[in-house]
Order: C-alpha cells, then structure tokens, then sequence
C-alpha cells in the first residue's frame, strides 16, 4: 500500500507540472502583441537626413530606429559616438503624422544635439509620413527629410 500511496505522489507531482508548463507557455504566448501598424512599426535603418533649407543629404553610417506600440528606440550601430535613446511617440494614421513626445538616455532628456544626431530637431518634432509601405519610410518635418529603409 506504501508503493500505491508513493505512485500517487509521483502523479500528482507530475500533473502540477504540466499543469505549470502548460500556463507558462499560455502566458508567454499571450504576451506577444501584434503590431498596431505593420507598415510603420519595426526595426528602420536611417539612410540618409536632408536639410531642408539647403537641400543638403548627410549620409548616414549604422543609424537605426526601432518603432513598436508607442516606443522608439536609437541605436547608433556605426560609430557608436551617439547613445542610446529610448521615447515614446505617437502615430495619427489619419494625418499622417509621427509625433516624438518623451525622449531619454537613461533618466536624462538628450540634448538638441543628441537628437540631431538621429534627425530628430528636439523632442515635440512631429514628422508628416511621406511614405510608410513596410519597406521604406520617409518623414519630414520643417527642418529635415529623413529616409529610412527596414530591414
């Protein structure tokens, strides 16, 4: 009787833990959120910023943007001179337009110069969408032009 009550433990036990297993993977898979905008939201490499008043185009070297549910991340992959700022934007599907509203390095605002960096003149900029089709992007604001492709 004593092997009987020790199989039933070894069940039980067994049972909890697919049980756990089970709920884990539920939760995981629950967790992953479809993007809002597929053309828009994704990993961007920016190309290349214009200026608007000159029409002069500063190449890029491994300037990226990664744009998903309301947050935006830049990276600067090439030089590595600029850092790291994560924000948060808005995008009006209706108006076309890309508004950057919080930016920061850590718990620090960048400076205008950080941001410039990545073509963004200061934190409020709203950028109309040229043209958003999953494969390329172009946003401009008053300042510059800027082209991003996804990859």
């Amino acid at each position: 009787n004593n092997k009987k009550g020790g199989d039933m433990y070894q069940v039980k036990c067994l049972f909890r833990t697919l049980c756990i297993v089970s709920l884990l993977a539920l939760l995981t898979a629950c967790t992953e959120k479809a993007p809002v905008y597929p053309d828009l939201e994704g990993n961007w490499k920016l190309e290349r910023i214009e200026t608007n008043a000159t029409g002069n185009t500063e190449s890029c070297n491994r300037l990226y943007w990664a744009l998903q549910l309301g947050i935006i991340k830049l990276n600067d992959r090439g030089t590595n001179e600029n850092p790291q700022i994560i924000g948060a934007y808005l995008y009006d599907e209706g108006a076309k337009t890309l508004t950057m509203s919080e930016m920061y390095i850590g718990k620090t605002v960048p400076t205008q110069q950080q941001l410039q960096a990545y073509g963004i003149p200061s934190v409020g900029t709203v950028f109309n969408v040229l043209q958003c089709d999953g494969d390329n992007m172009v946003l401009r604001c008053e300042e510059y032009t800027l082209y991003l492709r996804s990859f």
